[in-house]
């Protein structure tokens, strides 16, 4: 048999390492592992208080069932029968309303008339006892006369009578007719709600409704994702290796808490040259060795091999990456591993030694006995021939030789020695 390898080393890495925050702020009020702990995908691994966003979630469910309400509502017809008699009810109540704010501004406005019908009259008066005074004004005992005590006395009850009508005039009737308004409004409204209620919904307004009922529903599902960032749960199933806080520590969106890795498979990441790597192919079987262990080995495969060379310096590598499953929990992320790749098996093939292939033209050739019989002497069996071969697959120290050369024949291996071998069959292990 004939094994072609390539050889290669790196350090082992996981499949998925991931350095978890939570996506909002606050305070740890639970830490529920501890590194080492196996944890499984969407497991709850930490939880922030949640108090505040549990309040927002019942208010936005509160909102979102309001708004589906009034939707349903309007899909109904804008109306419930207990609700058209509610306003029906308030209706009357505010043509009431409004019919006794018109009556007391009705009343207000007699008594108006009534207190300028005084005015007028106590202004008369005391024009009258004005004139009746004024005959007997150059009198010398004037201030004794009825006619000065008349004049007094009118001048007084014109001025009260004044002062009423004006106090009215500026106190009640304005207030009767706020009253007026103020019930006028009220029952246009109460008229505008009972039109509401009996009047079909437009598109336009179910338009409106079934918006509100998005918008509620969006911020539901908004407030939900609030109370679900309050928990720090695994993306993935695997292996706690760090913990970065306790309860009662202040977690922000930029601070990594907790690292969690994810061990199968593991690989091995290694670079090659690009003459090595011409020979790689996915699906190769590998043979993974850590000597740290005692020369523990498994098996792999590769599993990526890089479409793009690295060039650094000048020197140009090719990243190939080799897989193996974590079957022992002594393989630590970061130890370092040696790798043979598989790259060509030949069963019951005929080699050579690489030492007895000749370079002649583009071909090749190897030298034997001029004379290879059995009866052959020693001297003449030291003229030699050359004969053209087709070479196969080469581990570095011995050819496939495809053509050319039976099994037994006796051939020069070392040419500058003039040691003979000859050509056979064998299990070859090595690398090139």
């Amino acid at each position: 048999n004939l094994i072609a390898t390539v050889l290669g080393s790196g350090n082992v890495a996981a499949e998925q390492t991931l350095n978890l925050v939570f996506q909002t702020s606050g305070t740890v009020t639970d830490v529920l592992v501890k590194e080492g702990d196996l944890v499984q995908t969407g497991q709850v691994l930490a939880r922030l208080d949640s108090r505040n966003a549990q309040l927002q979630v019942i208010s936005a469910g509160s909102a979102l069932a309001s708004a589906q309400a009034r939707l349903a509502q309007a899909q109904n017809g804008n109306a419930r029968n207990e609700d058209i008699l509610a306003a029906q009810a308030a209706l009357t109540s505010a043509r009431a309303a409004y019919d006794g704010a018109l009556a007391a501004a009705e009343t207000t406005d007699s008594q108006l008339r009534a207190a300028e019908a005084a005015m007028h009259k106590a202004q008369a008066a005391r024009q009258q006892a004005q004139a009746a005074y004024d005959k007997v004004a150059s009198a010398p005992n004037i201030a004794m006369l009825p006619q000065s005590l008349q004049l007094q006395q009118a001048t007084i009850d014109e001025q009260q009578a004044t002062a009423n009508y004006r106090s009215l005039l500026q106190t009640a009737a304005k207030d009767a007719q706020a009253r007026v308004d103020s019930a006028a409004a009220q029952l246009a409204q109460a008229q505008a709600n009972l039109a509401k209620l009996t009047t079909p919904a437009t598109a336009s307004d179910l338009t409106i409704q079934q918006a509100a009922v998005s918008q509620a529903e969006a911020a539901l599902k908004q407030a939900e994702l609030a109370l679900d960032n309050t928990a720090l749960t695994a993306p993935f199933a695997g292996i706690v290796t760090q913990v970065n806080m306790v309860p009662g520590s202040l977690a922000t969106t930029a601070t990594p808490l907790l690292k969690l890795i994810n061990r199968q498979p593991l690989h091995v990441d290694l670079k090659l040259t690009e003459n090595d790597v011409a020979k790689v192919q996915l699906g190769q079987p590998v043979t993974v060795t850590i000597q740290s262990l005692g020369g523990w080995a498994t098996n792999g495969q590769v599993t990526f091999v890089a479409p793009a060379a690295e060039n650094v310096n000048g020197v140009v590598t090719y990243i190939v990456r080799v897989s193996f499953a974590d079957s022992d929990p002594r393989v630590r992320v970061g130890m370092t591993a040696d790798l043979s790749i598989e790259v060509a098996h030949r069963e019951n093939v005929l080699l050579v030694p690489n030492t007895a292939l000749l370079p002649k033209g583009t071909q090749r050739v190897v030298q034997v006995p001029a004379n290879g019989a059995a009866t052959a002497t020693a001297a003449a069996k030291q003229i030699t021939r050359e004969i053209e071969v087709v070479t196969g697959l080469s581990d570095g120290t011995n050819t496939e030789i495809l053509s050319g050369l039976s099994e037994g024949q006796e051939i020069i291996a070392l040419p500058d020695s003039g040691v003979r071998s000859k050509a056979g069959t064998g299990s070859i292990f090595g690398g090139f």
